[in-house]
């Protein structure tokens, strides 16, 4: 009889809902449910002030917007997971968008022009890495330096003028493949990509080491040097795939097309969860960051807010994810020293 009660008393109760999902699922959830609250109630309000907020024209028209922006987060998301930072993302699309301009008004095959822009954009990244790896150079006034250079070289090559493309570059305007336009479809692959490469590979986890300890990460017998190298070339490719982009979206190579990007961009993905510190982060959040900051800013154009509080918002937006992030940190590090 006492056996049976001792049975009955000590039989182990049933999880709860909450505790079947794993620390890193809720870790994303976290991250994920309050992005896509936001994003359900912006669309909302600025749809109750204009129905047209929701039409398929300008779904389809935020997300091309958003595609350069999301090119770059997907490049800039390995360089934040991975502990590195790069500021001259925005100057080096205008760079790339100058050069993509004089290539196809030079009567260059658009593929050349693509190809040479990603080609300038992976050399910036293959520079930056060495740099920062070899002769430990800090990334924020390295690539702050190259925010300057990549800008002022942008202007010189066109006398600070945009340059005009009468042709070139059309399949970027007017082409579409399963409903999706060829920006937005670019955007999908190199999130698809990337998130594979991030999230399935080794490479992937030797990023995520990278960032979370450097050093431990090099005992482990991840070659740390050619990771980071291998993470600026992808950022600085992209920069390059994005120039290519919105120049053929405005049909010019402007010599300012990229600022600002660099802290858009940054904004991005620290909103989509990941940590400035480096080690967390994913191509899903920051996926979700670049939508957010899409809907605002259609938002704000839908009701009627005036430009001069653009600024204003998107630096309270970076702000919050910022101190957010820093919260989340603070509390990460009170459970780790509870279990130990």
């Amino acid at each position: 009889m006492q056996t049976t009660e001792m049975t009955k008393t000590h039989r182990p109760r049933p999880a709860a809902p909450g505790r079947r999902l794993t620390p890193a699922v809720r870790e994303h959830l976290y991250v994920y449910l309050p992005l896509l609250a936001i994003l359900v109630g912006l669309s909302a309000v600025a749809a109750a002030n204009n129905g047209a907020f929701l039409s398929g024209t300008n779904i389809e028209r935020m997300l091309v917007a958003s595609s350069v922006l999301g090119v770059l987060a997907v490049g800039q998301t390995f360089l934040l997971v991975g502990g590195q930072l790069d500021l001259s993302v925005g100057s080096l699309v205008s760079l790339g968008s100058v050069i993509t301009a004089k290539l196809v008004i030079g009567n260059v095959p658009d593929v050349v022009a693509v190809l040479a822009s990603i080609a300038v954009g992976a050399a910036a990244g293959i520079l930056w890495g060495l740099l920062v790896s070899l002769l430990r150079v800090p990334p924020f006034i390295l690539t702050l330096g190259g925010l300057a250079v990549f800008a002022s070289v942008a202007l010189t090559m066109a006398k600070s003028t945009p340059i005009a493309l009468p042709t070139g570059l059309e399949w970027l305007q007017s082409g579409s493949l399963l409903g999706l336009r060829t920006p937005t479809l670019i955007w999908l692959l190199c999130l698809i990509a990337g998130g594979v490469l991030l999230h399935f590979t080794r490479f992937g986890r030797n990023v995520y080491a990278l960032g979370a300890n450097e050093e431990a990460a090099f005992l482990s017998g991840v070659a740390t040097t050619r990771t980071k190298i291998m993470i600026y070339l992808i950022n600085g490719a992209l920069s390059g795939l994005a120039a290519v982009i919105i120049t053929g979206r405005v049909s010019a190579g402007d010599p300012r097309a990229g600022v600002g990007l660099e802290l858009m961009v940054i904004a991005a993905i620290v909103l989509g969860g990941s940590s400035l510190a480096g080690g967390r982060g994913s191509m899903l959040g920051s996926m979700l960051g670049v939508l957010v900051l899409g809907v605002v800013t259609s938002a704000l154009t839908f009701l009627n807010v005036p430009d001069s509080y653009d600024q204003f918002v998107f630096g309270a937006i970076l702000i919050a994810a910022v101190s957010v992030t820093a919260v989340a940190e603070v509390r990460r590090r009170r459970r780790v020293r509870l279990r130990t």
